[in-house]
């Protein structure tokens, strides 16, 4: 069986990890790797192949610059694609910050003008995937997912899904706080991507959830993610928050922390990967692949030990030690690439699997329309995926939700019609934006600044 990979970032050896750990099972025999970067494509595609020859799989690595060659009968593709690499995610986050407004990579206005860029690149290779590999899979890890999801959806004949690791990260977090496998541990999750709540935790068929809101201080201390939101706050709500929703109902306090960090998440991994890539480069060239990996582990330990500093306000150090870690650290649980082969595993070996994905609404959340991708517990079997209904959204969810997928839909819009008015609506009607004269000035500034790629905007 080939499964294709569209996106080669520094990222993608953990999604070959997670290929290897169920090669077996879904008899899979190659992987193809694509990029529109020839270089960043060899380079990932030699260490990729080498990180799998010592995990002793069986299945081919290898690289295809050729789009339609690289998708060509593939039972699966995953999608990681990042359209303008790194300085393009640098300036979605700095430019709003110039107005006060929040700049993140998915969220509010960065998450914005990521999606104007790459809807239209997403919506060219879904068509491609219908036309050379009709019964594919496509699993989508691109960013903003559940915006990427809503254009594929609407706008192509592609079966598709999203996947992001934030709320199978929630599941295991309250798992390992009750003490209980995570196999054992149902939860009713619904929102959107980067906007949602647990608000059911199931355990031998008992609800743990008004328990776990009354020692929610004891499971701050258990598990850090957890103390982005003060115990009164997650009370008064009735649900645990995904870390997202710190945007939200901290939005002051998450733009002052960022700015005053003197920097911004982007432009910390824009730095960080432009040091990689010539460091892989030399290693490669001299046949070093032990050091390559090593170096790209070194950086992956720079990445993981900054998530969300800026934003909460602590301190950001500017060089990092080396760590004795092994292998099995480094790729210590699965996170969107684990949930991305639970996808395959339950389709290929027929198994019907509880999972948090994005899908199409079709009545999960009642308040929503049938054709809005959410974010929502979901059964993944042979058939596809299927979201399970979750009740009517508490009003102080559907204050939230609603505006953002006024916003969500908008932006599809924008992209597929190159609609700058309704651009500029989208940004209107987002929480975190919600002024014309603010909205305006945030797109043109974009607009200037990716010109490369939002001329189709008028």
């Amino acid at each position: 069986m080939k499964m294709t990979l569209l996106g080669t970032g520094v990222r993608t050896p953990f999604v070959l990890h997670g290929l290897a750990g169920s090669a077996e099972e879904l008899g899979l025999s190659e992987v193809v790797l694509h990029d529109v970067d020839p270089e960043r494509l060899e380079l990932v595609t030699a260490l990729g192949a080498h990180l799998c020859k010592e995990w002793g799989v069986t299945f081919e690595v290898r690289s295809q610059l050729d789009p339609q060659k690289a998708l060509e009968g593939s039972r699966f593709v995953f999608s990681a694609i990042r359209v303008g690499q790194e300085r393009a995610r640098a300036l979605d986050e700095e430019l709003p910050l110039k107005h006060g407004v929040l700049g993140q990579e998915t969220t509010g206005p960065g998450g914005f003008a990521m999606a104007l860029r790459t809807i239209p690149a997403m919506l060219g290779y879904a068509r491609m995937i219908v036309e050379v590999a009709p019964d594919a899979f496509l699993v989508n890890f691109t960013n903003p997912v559940g915006i990427v999801i809503q254009a594929l959806s609407d706008h192509t004949d592609v079966r598709c899904v999203g996947v992001c690791d934030g709320p199978i990260e929630m599941k295991r977090s309250v798992a390992r706080f009750l003490g209980v496998p995570g196999d054992e541990v149902h939860v009713d999750y619904f929102g959107l991507n980067h906007a949602g709540w647990i608000h059911r935790v199931l355990v031998d068929g008992r609800d743990q959830l008004p328990d776990l809101l009354d020692r929610y201080e004891e499971l701050q201390l258990a598990e850090e993610s957890w103390r982005l939101f003060e115990p009164e706050l997650v009370r008064s709500i009735g649900m645990l928050p995904m870390e997202y929703l710190y945007f939200y109902y901290y939005r002051q306090q998450a733009v002052e922390n960022v700015l005053s960090s003197g920097g911004t998440r982007g432009g910390q991994i824009a730095a960080l990967n432009a040091a990689l890539w010539p460091a892989l480069r030399e290693r490669i060239d001299a046949g070093d692949l032990p050091g390559a990996e090593t170096e790209w582990e070194h950086a992956m330990d720079a990445r993981d030990a900054t998530y969300f500093s800026r934003e909460r306000g602590e301190p950001v150090p500017d060089a990092f030690d080396d760590r004795d870690d092994d292998e099995a650290e480094m790729f210590e649980g699965d996170g969107y690439e684990g949930l991305a082969t639970a996808v395959m595993v339950a389709a290929v070996r027929r198994r019907k699997v509880p999972l948090i994905l994005n899908v199409p609404n079709r009545g999960a959340i009642p308040q929503l329309r049938e054709t809005d991708v959410v974010e929502v517990t979901c059964l993944a079997d042979e058939h596809g995926v299927h979201p399970l209904a979750q009740g009517a959204m508490p009003d102080p969810a559907r204050a939230l939700i609603e505006p953002i997928k006024e916003y969500e839909r908008l932006t599809v819009q924008a992209a597929v019609e190159g609609s700058y008015d309704a651009a500029l609506r989208a940004l209107l009607v987002h929480p975190l934006v919600g002024s014309y004269p603010l909205a305006k000035s945030i797109l043109d500034d974009y607009l200037s600044a990716h010109a490369e790629f939002l001329s189709y905007l008028r």
